[in-house]
């Protein structure tokens, strides 16, 4: 979500932020390294800063903390770092032939990068605010006695299928490899 204004006052103060798809840095290193026995050794990093989020009440307005309305895109998720890996080593068994095995690794370091991928509405998380008009504190028990002393207390990533097993649950892709074999001829 890229946030809410009011139509009626495109100009209102707090409607200025960035863009929900706003990265200020990114870094992505590529690589093929040629082993010791034939192996190659393969890799894909990415680095990026935080993209932003804007928090929201049921009713489609920004989240007020402690009495002080939130700005378009005022808070950040997750910086997003993945590695992926791939071994493989060639074969040749014939003039022009050659099989080759390989194994790869995609998140290699099975990170969690949710992005930008939060729970949006306050209404929706999964430990209760005390006011969804003006949030002061969390409410994990019924003496609501955790208070709200920064709105980053308030980012819950949202699962990739939505909040259906939980949220934060599916967030991102999990370490995952496979084995394969590519024939050359």
């Amino acid at each position: 979500m890229n946030g809410v204004c009011d139509p009626f006052d495109a100009f209102a103060p707090g409607d200025y932020g960035p863009s929900g798809e706003d990265v200020r840095h990114r870094l992505v290193l590529a690589g093929t390294v040629h082993a010791p026995a034939g192996f190659d050794v393969t890799f894909l990093s990415q680095a990026e800063t935080a993209r932003p989020i804007t928090l929201t009440t049921p009713v489609g307005d920004r989240v007020v903390i402690n009495g002080v309305k939130s700005t378009l895109d005022q808070f950040r998720g997750r910086p997003y770092i993945q590695t992926d890996l791939r071994v493989s080593r060639p074969i040749k068994f014939h003039e022009r032939w050659s099989l080759t095995p390989f194994m790869e690794f995609f998140n290699l370091f099975n990170r969690n990068n949710p992005g930008n991928n939060y729970v949006g509405d306050i209404s929706a998380l999964p430990v209760p605010v005390n006011d969804l008009a003006n949030v002061t504190a969390l409410c994990p028990d019924l003496t609501c006695s955790v208070p709200v002393t920064s709105g980053n207390q308030l980012l819950v990533p949202a699962g990739a299928l939505g909040d259906f097993f939980g949220p934060g649950t599916t967030v991102g892709i999990p370490l995952a490899a496979q084995v394969g074999v590519k024939l050359s001829f």
